[in-house]
């Protein structure tokens, strides 16, 4: 009688276990985070809010997710002391916006002239080392994933920049590694939230801009302001954002929601870019049919940006270990990469 007791005693408390584990499985938890870009733009719409749509769908409501547009909670050049002090769970950032505290996130773009492109970045990032190195950056402070990939870009002016002699002179807005190949051409160069291109622009306090593609170009009003662009970018040709999470909401995160978490981020990365090529496909119509003048550097001034690029390259590793590390994994992966990848493209 008594083991039959002891039996039931057991058997109920392995129920009640049972139980609590499966309601703790089913808890819901609550992230609260941030946009660095406005959520009505590509640059949120096609990649913190799609993160948003993917994490809850595939977790069926287990991680809900309160997403804030840009400067709701902090200002958008603010996410990475948010995340990090705890103030935000998450947060899309920029790497720019860290350019003093961390030199090598300028090296988390398709470089300036053509020296680290679209195929190498991805690649690199996802599978040469590259997301490894950017976690190895900040440390314990936070956790950071890719997300968000944006089409190659384009620069606005005032004036029609024919060749890189019209840059002398000319004050931009840029931003990451441009900053330098800018200023080597000759122009002065601001770091500037996106929201504050246009009234600079309007104020005469820059002659031009280095922002985005044609669909967020034109969301955010530079045809209006500007009457001349040209490619190919002198500064870096694709943008990859972060997804910054505070390393104590991780840490609590089931191992389930935490694969759902970064599964989501790549979905988003590459389902939004494909999305936003088409918008700017679009937009780039619409910017031709507004009337703006569209030029293109020649061969020989893209060939100096290249080489401008790898002196910048050079002096910055010169400066900071980590900037060293991570552009020599780039170098050494590019080297790897390049011969099979030039054997199988057409000329």
């Amino acid at each position: 009688m008594k083991r039959k007791s002891v039996a039931l005693i057991v058997l109920a408390i392995l129920l009640g276990m049972f139980i609590m584990a499966g309601q703790s499985h089913a808890q819901q938890v609550k992230w609260k985070g941030q946009s660095c870009f406005p959520l009505n733009n590509p640059l949120g719409k096609l990649t913190i809010a799609l993160w948003k749509e993917y994490v809850e769908k595939m977790s069926g409501g287990r991680l809900a997710i309160q997403l804030h547009d840009a400067g709701e909670v902090v200002p958008p050049t603010k996410i990475y002391d948010a995340v990090k002090d705890g103030l935000l769970d998450f947060g899309l950032n920029t790497p720019a916006w860290q350019k003093g505290k961390y030199p090598a996130g300028d090296l988390y773009y398709t470089l300036p002239g053509g020296v680290l492109e679209f195929n190498d970045l991805i690649i690199w990032l996802y599978g040469g080392g590259g997301k490894e190195l950017a976690q190895e950056m900040y440390k314990d402070e936070l956790i950071v994933l890719p997300l968000g990939l944006t089409p190659p870009e384009e620069v606005w002016s005032k004036k029609p920049i024919k060749t890189l002699a019209d840059i002398k002179g000319m004050k931009l807005r840029a931003a990451g590694l441009s900053m330098e190949l800018w200023e080597k051409l000759g122009a002065s160069v601001v770091l500037l939230p996106g929201g504050e291109v246009i009234p600079a622009l309007q104020r005469g306090l820059i002659d031009g801009a280095e922002f985005l593609e044609a669909s967020a170009d034109y969301t955010l009003g530079l045809h209006e302001v500007c009457k001349y662009r040209f490619g190919p970018p002198v500064h870096m040709s694709n943008n990859i954002f972060q997804l910054m999470i505070k390393t104590k909401s991780w840490k609590e995160l089931p191992a389930d929601l935490k694969v759902i978490v970064e599964s989501a981020a790549m979905a988003a990365t590459f389902d939004g870019y494909t999305k936003w090529w088409i918008q700017t496909i679009e937009f780039d119509k619409k910017i031709r049919d507004y009337g703006i003048v569209t030029t293109k550097l020649s061969p020989k001034d893209q060939a100096r940006t290249r080489e401008l690029t790898m002196q910048i390259l050079d002096e910055k590793s010169k400066q900071d270990p980590f900037f060293a590390k991570v552009w020599k994994s780039q170098r050494e992966f590019i080297q790897r990469y390049k011969p099979y990848y030039d054997l199988t493209k057409f000329d």
